[in-house]
């Protein structure tokens, strides 16, 4: 109704009477009927009530344009005066003045207050915004005299409505009082009737759609139709908005936000054909949906060329919207009739609302009728798609019910039919089962028999193998400061460890036969007796000599130099005590580590290769620095296979010193995995002996094997552990 009123104003003859010396609007018959009071109007920045006086001198005031101020001509807040003269000819004429504004005024007549519409305050703060839309303010006049029209005016918030076309100014028209006051009303009311009726039918499909898609989520063209429809619905919403809302800041941030929403509501459009006429959305979307957001953001921010950006997508969409709908035709989709009539529904009401005459009234309802049956001929029509195929997939289901009785009635008979062979079946079953279960029974019988047998033989292995170890009596005599961990992957061990004394010397010995179990153990009975009668009936304690003559007699043993499947043997670390603090050492591929505190100095190591490390630990309200010395190994076992002419081992002599401790241990220790499958590894299992130095030999012992236990959790242990500690 506002283009209306606007278009209908300046369409309207106005007659400007008086030189512009003179700078006064005269309104006579002619144009009282409608003109836009544009003219002569005098300008004066600050705020004085006195400037509202009709006899207020303003001939030094500026002469200045009402719908052009911008931020060059207007600092915020200031008065405008316009000189009024009204013919004679006016006596029975009633009149009005309307303004438009975004902003905040207070309109006075000869000085009279008339209205305000906001609050006008030189504080931004304080500044009330208010859009009176054209509300008519009468007008007391005696025909033939001169009045003066003052209106107070702030606008210090412009460029918050993108849309309004007059910046930070105003513009003001008179108009007939009676006439105007009826077109006020007539609009307010039938803009709510057109607003809220396509809102809420519009509104109401999609929320319809909205439930058909949570209970079917397969089809998603709902939740588009949805999405759609609640954009659409809340442009329908703009003509209640423009009229009946005062409130600047709200008008403003409908105003702007439907601005913002036309390329989403667009895309949904293009977004609910695609979902209808496609399984998959199509790679050709990518293009529409980059300039849409491209859209957005130009509307957003009001960069250059917005406009032309907008209009090329929307012309865009129309005819990608176009486009779909006639392949879909072509292809005699399901829907594309349907949608294909609301679509050119849609074009032909635009087009004939284009092609009406405009003569001032907007050609009365008919444009009003037409362009509300073009909003809402596609979300229609595309309702009556989707209900349609609704309609089509619950005949399709009760269809399906259908046949799913027939056949679940079938299957009845048929189970039945089976339940009466499975009953004959079951009799002889039974009987089968009874004959079968009395022959597992005695198989059964047999087979625990058989396993006490072998449970009670491995039972009497170990009590074998735990007589031929060292006693913890004859370990005390020899070691007293010290400590063996011995944990058995099974019930007998593939580890041993060996001690023995011969001629004034003492020998100890860490062994880790091939495999573990039955195995292991046997080959352990035999690396025992072995390593007696080297040491006890030939009087060898040279470590190295030891185990030139192990190897030897190991793969004699085995049968091994006659080219025997045989591939068993044994890993060693062997050490003689010359004398309390000197030893000597020997390996097969297991290494001898020392412990030293570093302020005792460096070791003395004769023929070996060593590896030292130093760790610094801080353990409770003291400082320990410790370092631990590794002496390798040879880097081959104790039988298999020999490449060599001659395997000859190497013995490595240490001198140590009071304090130091040393270990000797299996390979099982360290490649224990933990419950999140990861390995111990040799470089922990190092940090571990560091960290426990200030313990007793005997709690040594019982923290690793806490940790171990705490460290596989519920893990099988995966090999047999032997960890065997002294201190000198």
């Amino acid at each position: 109704m506002i283009k209306k009123i606007i278009l209908f104003i300046l369409l309207a003859s106005f007659y400007l009477s008086g030189a512009q010396e003179t700078n006064v609007f005269t309104i006579d018959s002619e144009n009282a009927s409608g003109v836009e009071l544009d003219t002569y109007w005098k300008f004066h920045e600050g705020d004085d009530t006195l400037w509202a006086n009709e006899d207020f001198d303003d001939t030094a005031w500026d002469t200045i344009n009402i719908g052009s101020l911008d931020d060059t001509n207007f600092k915020g807040i200031g008065w405008f005066r316009l000189h009024l003269n009204f013919d004679s000819s006016l006596a029975s004429f009633p009149l009005a003045i309307g303004i438009l504004q975004a902003s905040a005024s207070e309109i006075y007549f000869n000085g009279q207050k008339l209205i305000n519409f906001g609050t006008v305050s030189s504080d931004p703060e304080e500044e009330e915004r208010y859009y009176p839309n054209l509300i008519p303010v009468a007008l007391n006049i005696i025909p033939g005299n001169e009045y003066v029209l003052a209106i107070r005016y702030s606008n210090h918030k412009s460029g918050y409505n993108r849309n309004i076309n007059y910046g930070k100014g105003f513009r003001v028209f008179l108009f007939p009082a009676n006439e105007q006051i009826v077109n006020t009303f007539n609009e307010s009311v039938n803009t709510d009737v057109k607003s809220i009726f396509p809102f809420g039918f519009i509104i109401a499909l999609g929320i319809a759609h909205l439930f058909i898609f949570l209970f079917y989520r397969a089809n998603k063209s709902n939740f588009f139709y949805f999405l759609f429809a609640s954009l659409l619905s809340f442009y329908a919403l703009a003509p209640f908005f423009q009229t009946s809302v005062k409130d600047a800041a709200l008008f403003d941030w409908f105003d702007n936000l439907s601005s913002e929403l036309i390329p989403v509501l667009l895309i949904s459009l293009i977004m609910l054909v695609y979902s209808i006429f496609y399984e998959r959305i199509p790679k050709a979307f990518w293009f529409p949906l980059v300039i849409g957001a491209l859209n957005f953001f130009f509307i957003l921010f009001q960069w250059e060329y917005t406009d032309k950006i907008s209009y090329f997508f929307i012309g865009l969409t129309i005819i990608e919207v176009i486009r779909v709908v006639i392949i879909a035709l072509i292809n005699k989709k399901q829907g594309s009739t349907i949608i294909g009539i609301g679509v050119a529904i849609f074009i032909l009401f635009v087009a004939a609302i284009t092609l009406i005459p405009n003569d001032g009234n907007f050609s009365g309802y008919l444009p009003q009728i037409l362009f509300t049956f073009a909003t809402m001929s596609i979300p229609v029509s595309m309702s009556l798609y989707l209900a349609k195929q609704f309609s089509t997939t619950n005949k399709i289901l009760k269809k399906k019910l259908t046949e799913v009785e027939s056949l679940s009635k079938k299957n009845l008979e048929q189970e039945k039919e089976k339940q009466k062979i499975l009953e004959t079946q079951k009799e002889t079953l039974e009987i089968q089962v009874k004959e079968r279960t009395s022959e597992i029974v005695e198989q059964k019988k047999i087979i625990e028999e058989k396993n006490k047998d072998i449970t009670d033989s491995i039972d009497y292995a170990k009590t074998i193998q735990d007589a031929i170890l060292p006693t913890k009596e004859f370990k005390h005599v020899l070691f007293p400061d010290s400590f063996i961990l011995f944990k058995p992957k099974d019930t007998v061990s593939g580890d041993f460890y060996w001690f023995a004394e011969k001629d004034g010397r003492k020998l100890i010995a860490a062994c880790d036969c091939t495999g573990h179990g039955v195995p292991g153990a046997l080959m352990s009975m035999i690396g025992n007796n072995i390593l007696n009668q080297i040491v006890n009936e030939k009087g060898i304690t040279s470590p190295d000599e030891i185990l030139n003559h192990l190897h030897k007699e190991i793969r004699k043993t085995l049968k091994q130099e006659e080219q025997s499947e045989s591939k068993d043997g044994m890993d060693i670390s062997l050490i003689t005590f010359i004398t309390n603090t000197e030893i000597e050492f020997a390996g097969a591929q297991r290494p001898l580590w020392i412990i030293k505190k570093i302020d005792k100095g460096e070791l003395t190591i004769d023929n070996g290769t060593s590896t030292s490390t130093s760790i610094s630990l801080n353990t409770g309200s003291f400082q320990n620095n410790y370092q631990l010395t590794e002496i390798k190994g040879n880097k081959f076992a104790i039988g298999g296979a020999q490449s060599e002419t001659e395997r000859k081992f190497t013995r490595t002599k240490v001198s140590l010193m009071k304090g130091d401790c040393i270990y000797i241990f299996s390979d099982g220790y360290a490649d224990q995995f933990s419950s999140s499958d990861e390995k111990l590894m040799t470089k922990r299992f190092k940090e571990i002996f560091l960290s426990i130095q200030q313990k007793q030999m005997d709690e040594q012992r019982i923290f690793l094997e806490d940790f171990i236990e705490k460290w596989k959790d519920t893990n099988e242990q995966i090999d047999d552990i032997l960890v065997i500690g002294i201190r000198i």
